[in-house]
């Protein structure tokens, strides 16, 4: 008997073990590994250097450029692993290759060294990896996010070199890819993905001069959608004109503007600096006035006035100018040159690589993109079970079956053998309560107790085991003429499934555009502090891979995902990024009073839909339309609408008696979809981690502070309906519910003074 006593113990962990094999069993009945799924008929040859990125630097979560050496055409398949860690192949369709003739493929790196395996188009792979974090300075590397990331056309002026400490024998902080042949630089803008800042100066003139109609266009639409250039314009101008015409149209000068250059007096710049080592006279290119945000003024040798560093809005980006070559005298040797750059940059050039700070210890993501994961991944047909139920359920499964062992099965009937019995039937019987409970719709889903929103809303879920929640923004410049828009959708499956999946424009965006570039489709997460620790290892090993396929559909680029694995009870999120000519009105735009900061004059909606709770920003004044802004209607006078302090409405600021009141930012927060999306769109007016004490790296290019100049204003409001939807190709039966969906649309109008 006392023999028996002590091992039943140990039978009881083996059945147990056994018990909770069984149950996970099923998880990964549906996976296969990862490496069986391998074209095993090709050979492995290691043959060309595979380049990566932009002289060799990429960042992960980012469109990265693949291409192979001293090969004109692109790899036909490029496979790699995502985010969560399962492996994802990016193919090329063959009639987009006869059709670009590009060398490039683009690929999206889910982790650091995450595995690379690259197919030529006669099925011969070369297998490596992409580079660790290392020292962007020195090698190819990944460049983390915080650290900025510049492309340099020319000399890059020193920045490679910020941060660097030979004696403690540390690298610089800042990222500098310098090409020196066309053949190195992306033919698309997916390339430009993750870089802070193109350096333009006259040393790349030759280089630029090399770019294919491809890589300028790359250039262009990065610029346009949010890119950031500096840009050198002294007594080189001329060579730089002829050899990229198409960067200087980028300008928002006037037509009747034409080039030319001067002699100018330095005491501006010094002035500027702060500088106790003057300058001699040098030669710049004469900027227009009255254009832009003007940062140094000066004046000409012959005493004139002109402005010698000046900023521009340029679609949804921005150009800085200074009318100087910074790389030749008399600045070459001028010890405050990189002072200089680094003032007319502001934070760009700034590195943000801190510790975790005590904001944000009540998180485990310490970016703006984890509480937006987290808040998009709530459910309403997910049943959650906190860590103090579950503790309760192995509490008392241990309470029943030590005193049913000891005082039933011992005591009352006097047969310790009996459980071997007891156990797996208490075990199994909790089981099968716990997989009833874990259902995707409550059975009191439907009864009187929910309101009859609630109701409605479930009973519409009950039909689908597959759920989404989603937000999208759509950005267009009236002045351009360019739009781009941003979905994120986070799909939740009950059951272990594969799907297909696009998302493409729905009724809502007829009439929006003229024409759409691009549709792209893609798996969206980022491992690390960011998203919240949430990269898995070896799921590889247990989840089967999918494809990204790019296709050409008229004179669009599209790509969808294929076969897409989701686990039992799991999410996953897919983004979309689209790019399209708007149709708007060119000559829209608002006017400023003279002698204010305030607007004045009549404010149409130029949409083909109505825009809900809109606001029209300009600098730091807001104001409130209507409740509902008709499609085609105007306000005929901006005079009668509410004024507001913008900071204040983000900060949810209050004027008391005495004093102001402010609401707090909670990182933790996951209840409020439409106020985190508020606050990145905008999140360095509010004062950016000061505020939220988070980061806002992995989208910042949603981020139009820089935007709001005295140049520009911006229409903000919802849409009743959203413009893209995201569609399961694989089986049309089954569609995916949309539990939660924003939607929000931005319209950047220029600004024009009012003439005495």
């Amino acid at each position: 008997m006392i023999q028996s006593n002590v091992i039943r113990p140990w039978g009881l962990l083996l059945c147990f073990g056994c018990l909770c094999s069984s149950l996970v069993a099923p998880r990964s009945g549906v996976a296969q590994d990862t490496a069986s799924r391998t074209d095993n008929t090709s050979s492995t040859a290691p043959a060309n250097e595979v380049v990566i990125g932009i002289n060799g630097l990429f960042r992960v979560g980012c469109w990265t450029g693949i291409r192979l050496e001293d090969e004109p055409t692109a790899p036909a398949r490029v496979e790699t692993e995502d985010g969560d860690g399962v492996s994802v192949s990016y193919v090329r369709d063959p009639a987009l290759q006869d059709e670009s003739g590009s060398a490039w493929t683009y690929a999206i790196p889910g982790s650091e060294a995450a595995p690379l395996i690259v197919q030529r188009a006669d099925g011969t792979k070369i297998v490596t990896r992409f580079p660790p974090i290392g020292a962007p300075s020195r090698e190819s590397s990944q460049v983390p996010l915080g650290m900025p990331w510049i492309v340099s056309f020319g000399d890059p002026l020193g920045v490679h070199q910020i941060g660097e400490n030979q004696i403690l024998k540390r690298d610089a902080s800042v990222a500098v890819s310098q090409p020196t042949a066309a053949a190195q630089l992306p033919d698309s803008v997916m390339g430009y993905d993750g870089v802070d800042l193109i350096m333009v100066g006259a040393g790349g003139a030759e280089l630029l001069a090399g770019l294919s109609s491809a890589q300028q266009q790359a250039v262009v639409d990065w610029v346009q959608s949010g890119g950031r250039v500096v840009l050198m314009l002294g007594g080189s101008l001329p060579d730089l004109e002829s050899a990229a015409p198409w960067l200087l149209d980028l300008l928002p000068l006037p037509p009747s503007s034409q080039w030319s250059v001067v002699e100018l007096d330095p005491s501006a710049i010094e002035t500027f600096t702060s500088t106790q080592n003057p300058l001699t006279p040098f030669v710049g290119a004469k900027l227009p006035k009255g254009v832009g945000e003007v940062i140094i003024t000066g004046r000409t040798t012959r005493r004139v006035s002109t402005p010698i560093a000046a900023e521009y809005i340029t679609g949804l980006g921005k150009m800085t100018v200074i009318a100087a070559d910074l790389h030749a005298e008399p600045f070459v040797d001028w010890p405050q040159r990189l002072d200089l750059v680094l003032s007319l940059t502001g934070s760009v050039l700034q590195s943000d690589d801190t510790p975790f700070t005590k904001t944000n210890r009540s998180t485990a993501y310490d970016d703006l993109a984890g509480q937006m994961r987290s808040t998009l991944d709530q459910f309403d047909s997910q049943r959650r079970f906190g860590f103090s139920l579950v503790s309760l359920i192995l509490l008392g499964l241990i309470a029943l079956i030590g005193p049913l062992d000891y005082f039933l099965v011992n005591r009352l009937l006097g047969k310790p053998l009996l459980g071997w019995l007891t156990f797996p039937l208490m075990a199994i019987a909790i089981s099968v309560l716990l997989v009833l409970q874990a259902r995707s719709v409550p059975d009191s889903a439907t009864d009187g107790s929910l309101n009859p929103t609630k109701q409605a809303k479930l009973a519409a879920s009950s039909v689908s085991t597959l759920h989404s929640n989603r937000f999208e923004i759509v950005d267009i410049d009236s002045a351009s003429g360019r739009g781009k828009m941003f979905t994120w959708n986070t799909i939740y499956s009950h059951d272990a499934r594969q799907l297909d999946l696009a998302v493409a424009a729905s009724p809502a965006f007829e009439g929006m555009s003229k024409r759409i570039d691009s549709n792209l489709t893609f798996p969206f997460g980022f491992p690390g502090r960011s998203f919240g620790a949430i990269q898995v290892s070896g799921e590889s090993a247990r989840l089967p891979g999918y494809e990204v396929l790019f296709r050409p559909q008229s004179d669009t680029l599209t790509s969808q995902l294929d076969a897409v694995p989701f686990a039992p009870r799991s999410s996953k999120s897919i983004a979309s990024q689209m790019r399209f000519v708007a149709n708007v009105d060119e000559g829209l735009s608002m006017r400023r009073r003279s002698g204010s900061e305030l607007l004045e004059g009549s404010l149409r909606n130029p949409f083909s839909v109505d825009v809900l709770n809109g606001m029209l920003i300009y600098r730091n004044w807001l104001y409130l339309l209507p409740t509902r802004f008709p499609a085609g209607t105007e306000i005929e006078s901006v005079d009668s609408l509410r004024q507001k302090n913008f900071r204040w409405q983000l900060s949810r600021q209050k004027a008391l008696e005495s004093s102001t009141e402010t609401e707090s930012w909670d990182p933790s927060s996951t209840a409020d979809l439409e106020r985190l999306t508020e606050m990145m769109m905008f999140h360095d007016v509010v004062g950016a981690e000061r505020y939220t004490g988070l980061r806002h790296e992995v989208l910042s290019f949603l981020d139009l502070s820089d935007v709001l100049t005295s140049e520009r204003c911006i229409l903000i409001g919802k849409l009743a309906h959203p413009i893209t939807q995201i569609q399961n190709q694989g089986e049309q039966d089954e569609r995916i519910h949309v539990d939660e969906t924003l939607s929000l649309i931005r319209l950047v109008m220029p600004i024009s003074a009012k003439r005495r």
